[in-house]
């Protein structure tokens, strides 16, 4: 009897490792090479000229995981996504690589303090008091970009309006590695109002401020000013610093402490800076906006 009871698990044992032998007959994974199966050919791209140069993750599907639950928000249309990703390369990323070309990695400033995540969202996060988020930066790892169904990337001002938002988050990001000496926030100190700016008077250029969002907190006055350093040119600061009465003095020493901070800091020469990226922005009529092909 005992061994009769010792032949029928052995049997058994046999037939159970007949039947996993069924299921898989040739012993590999029946999940080898689908994750490779499901990329897209925007999918593709993105490996080559995000992931693979600058590890940059580029979320344009927008799991619900990475979304305000306060928010009704909706997924952007993957056209325009592939537009905002050749914009986003061509202008911010292909032009920092330009700024240090002299360097000895030309990308090593993007592939040290880019976020490693762009998340697109096709709509706006609109608050209760009816603030419109166009962006926002997560811990220095990821920029949020909203209201990509707006993206028309046959008008500039709109091209202009999405790459400036990346270089004022990318400034927020430059801020939390290195912080602006405090120096800056003490220039005007008393101009700070936090939520009020939602309702202050326009007058916030004889305060020393670009905007009024700039006198929310030192943080977003100095995102502010970067894109401004940036995006535009001696002209428009003339006529911006002309306007500002006695803020003119305190928006010269905010402008000066960043050009040396940028400079000190990243070895970024603001002035070369904005020179190539209003030239590419210039010129953004050069990139194809449709083809995956490169």
């Amino acid at each position: 009897m005992k061994n009769t009871f010792k032949y029928l698990l052995v049997a058994l044992a046999a037939l159970m490792l007949t039947s996993c032998f069924k299921d898989e007959p040739d012993s590999k994974s029946i999940f080898d090479g689908q994750e490779e199966e499901l990329k897209s050919e925007f999918d593709l791209w993105l490996e080559r000229h995000y992931i693979e140069p600058y590890n940059i993750n580029f979320e344009y599907r927008m799991p619900d995981r990475e979304t305000h639950y306060s928010y009704w928000v909706s997924p952007p249309p993957v056209d325009k996504c592939i537009q905002l990703a050749k914009l986003i390369k061509y202008v911010v990323l292909d032009g920092l690589a330009e700024l240090m070309a002299d360097e000895e990695d030309p990308l090593l400033l993007a592939k040290s303090y880019f976020p490693r995540q762009l998340f697109l969202v096709g709509s706006h996060e609109i608050s209760s008091t009816g603030t419109v988020v166009l962006a926002s930066a997560e811990n220095g790892l990821q920029i949020n970009l909203l209201g990509v169904n707006f993206f028309n990337h046959e008008d500039e001002s709109s091209c202009e309006q999405f790459v400036g938002t990346i270089i004022h988050e990318f400034a927020h990001i430059l801020d939390g590695n290195i912080a602006v000496p405090i120096e800056y926030d003490l220039v005007t100190k008393d101009g700070y109002i936090g939520d009020q700016y939602t309702t202050a008077p326009g007058d916030y250029l004889q305060k020393g401020f670009l905007s009024n969002y700039a006198r929310s907190s030192p943080a977003e006055d100095i995102a502010v000013m970067v894109a401004a350093l940036v995006g535009n040119d001696a002209d428009w600061w003339d006529s911006t610093l002309s306007q500002a009465g006695e803020g003119r003095a305190f928006l010269e020493k905010k402008r000066d402490i960043l050009i040396s901070w940028l400079r000190d800091e990243f070895n970024i020469d603001v002035y070369e800076w904005h020179d190539i990226y209003t030239g590419r922005v210039a010129s953004i009529n050069q990139i194809d906006w449709d083809s995956l092909d490169d």
